[in-house]
């Protein structure tokens, strides 16, 4: 078991990199629902659009609750991840191994230059901007190579 540092003063935040492909991919379906709703409004079929107007909306709104906000926040005794509704917290005690990634797993990450953090029970992959910056605080912390 690694014995961490000294607590730090503040909570440090490390805001999610995103990747411009990704923030396309997750306004298509949106966008697409607005332009052929605004045809059929053009074309004299306000029902149809009133639908997929709702629809885009529906979508960004469940998209929203599950993207924003998406941080790691570095605590006294933890790293808190927060990805909208989504929660961890990972003990500084419990991370065995952190480095970088580029995994395709399904993480509360909005970018593929991730950081995986492993812990004896699993391992988590997140995005921060400040990759090296935010590796070498936990490295810090819970005293690792």
């Amino acid at each position: 078991m690694n014995v961490p540092s000294p607590a730090i003063k503040t909570p440090i935040r490390y805001e999610s990199a995103i990747d411009l492909w990704l923030l396309m991919l997750l306004m298509l379906s949106p966008v697409v629902a607005v332009v052929i709703g605004g045809y059929l409004m053009v074309n004299g079929r306000p029902g149809d659009a009133s639908l997929l107007f709702l629809a885009g909306a529906a979508t960004l709104f469940v998209q929203g609750i599950f993207v924003v906000p998406c941080r790691y926040t570095i605590l006294d005794d933890a790293v808190s991840i927060r990805c909208g509704i989504l929660c961890y917290q990972i003990p500084i005690a419990d991370i065995q191994k952190i480095e970088k990634s580029s995994s395709l797993k399904s993480a509360p990450a909005l970018s593929l230059r991730r950081v995986r953090i492993q812990t004896e029970k699993r391992e988590y992959l997140v995005s921060p901007k400040d990759r090296e910056g935010f590796m070498a605080t936990i490295k810090q912390m819970a005293m690792l190579d």
